[in-house]
């Protein structure tokens, strides 16, 4: 991913989501199909991010994002396994996960970092599906859902400083986006350190940003949030979603085609 400065670039996009002049996918009728790939970043006025974002009726503090989406067999089953964080919780919460037994209580309000190691180790790669519960004075407020996409072997690469990871794809359809969304992860990022992450939707005016969230990056020197959009609206088009922290800025853009 190529880091941009944010003071130059304001028109970044999410999980690759390109910003640049009018797209020709929203001046005309909606597409059938995947957006085609390509299509290089341009500055855009600030002033687009002045229109505020839009409110998502569906958003809710309680949000579970993965550290890595995308591991190997051995390490679910090794060292920390399977890292996470859900956002919004109280202090004296009570987080469990349907993968082991553990259990951990929230210290302070806000963001939660737990992880859960995987029994035993896969023989194959497919995904792991698993839920995260949360617990509030004797009783469940939250059920999260999300899975984990294995590889066989290799790692997932040493990143730059910075580095927006965008799960599950750069491309994927209005259903999902209304449904499970896509995590956002900012890595290697200064621990205390606030992270932004924004969504920016690109238009025959520019873009116009429909999301905002902030989370302060946890021990591990990352901070994950997931990004759940408005069924109510049109959803499919470009985006650029992008990600600071401190002097640290990075984008990916997201194409999101109707599902048929």
């Amino acid at each position: 991913m190529k880091k941009l400065a944010l003071a130059a670039t304001v028109a970044l996009g999410i999980s690759g989501l390109a910003a640049g002049p009018a797209v020709a996918s929203s001046l005309g009728g909606a597409p059938s199909g995947p957006a085609p790939s390509g299509e290089n970043q341009s500055s855009e006025s600030a002033a687009a991010e002045e229109e505020g974002a839009e409110e998502d009726p569906k958003s809710h503090d309680e949000d579970l994002a993965l550290r890595y989406a995308t591991m190997t067999l051995y390490e679910v089953a090794h060292g920390k396994g399977i890292e996470y964080t859900v956002d919004g919780l109280k202090a004296g919460d009570l987080v469990t996960t349907s993968l082991n037994d553990k259990k951990s209580v929230v210290k302070k309000d806000g963001p939660f970092d737990g992880s859960a190691v995987v029994a035993e180790e896969p023989d194959v790669a497919t995904d792991i599906p698993f839920t995260v519960y949360v617990e509030r004075d004797g009783e469940r407020v939250r059920e999260m859902n999300t899975s984990v996409n294995l590889i066989t072997e290799g790692d997932r690469g040493e990143y730059d400083d910075g580095t927006l990871l965008v799960h599950p794809e750069s491309e994927t359809n209005d259903t999902r986006l209304s449904g499970d969304g896509v995590n956002l992860t900012l890595v290697n990022c200064s621990a205390e350190d606030e992270v932004v992450f924004r969504v920016f939707k690109k238009n025959t005016d520019g873009q116009t940003k429909v999301w905002e969230k902030s989370q302060l990056a946890g021990k591990d020197e990352s901070a994950s949030v997931r990004y759940i959009a408005d069924s109510s609206k049109d959803l499919w088009g470009k985006y650029v979603i992008t990600a600071e922290c401190g002097d640290l800025e990075d984008s990916a853009p997201l194409r999101v085609y109707i599902d048929e």
